[in-house]
């Protein structure tokens, strides 16, 4: 029976995971953030291409 004794109680190897379970949820919510500040850009530049084009085409309609 004194082998029990040895093993860390279930209550303490919960709380050694917790920090180490919200790191790596810090960690996603950051990738997500990124993620989403990237899908941003690539709808901006979409646009902006977009916009440069459709000034290409309308002078390229008014040349004769």
């Amino acid at each position: 029976g004194k082998q029990v004794a040895d093993e860390p109680h279930p209550l303490v190897l919960l709380l050694q995971e917790q920090p180490a379970a919200q790191k790596a949820e810090t960690d996603q919510i950051k990738d997500v953030k990124n993620l989403a500040e990237g899908q941003h850009h690539v709808l901006k530049t979409q646009e902006d291409i977009s916009f440069k084009l459709n000034a290409i085409l309308a002078h390229l309609s008014r040349q004769p």
